[in-house]
């Protein structure tokens, strides 16, 4: 005789449905995490973006707007860039002013003038932080 009986076959895909649940959350969680941590990536490499177009033209500003969840790089009226973290990766932004939207100026020496602030990315539970210098140095939280 060959095969698998009935029962045999609904206590695999039991076995296999209570791993699937117990393992759920967790994949989850760690969607969220990579999905913050990769928003928080993606507005480093805008601001260094920014940074660099200072440096080249004398003028560089990032746009970041709240309500959008959206991060423009504008150098010398021209937009280089603009990165959508609600709609590319599911994140919220959040100002630690508690503003709504901000821009972040450098000058030709690549310098932040008066760039100071934090910028919160979440995903469900997961969230992380990105701290501006004032003169436009950034730091990872």
């Amino acid at each position: 005789m060959r095969g698998h009986t009935l029962v045999e076959l609904l206590l695999v895909l039991t076995l296999m449905g209570a791993t699937t649940a117990s393992l759920a959350p967790t994949a989850l969680a760690y969607r969220d995490r990579s999905s913050v941590v990769a928003a928080r990536e993606a507005m480093v490499g805008i601001l260094s973006e920014a940074r660099l177009g200072a440096m080249e033209t004398g003028d560089a500003r990032v746009r970041i707007e709240t309500t959008t969840a959206t991060a423009t790089t504008v150098v010398r009226d021209s937009t280089r860039r603009a990165f959508r973290f609600r709609g590319e990766l599911g994140v919220e932004v959040e100002l630690g002013s508690g503003a709504t939207d901000v821009e972040l100026r450098f000058n030709a020496l690549g310098l932040g003038s008066m760039a100071g602030q934090t910028i919160a990315f979440r995903r469900g539970a997961a969230a992380t932080e990105l701290v501006v210098s004032t003169y436009g140095r950034v730091r990872r939280r």
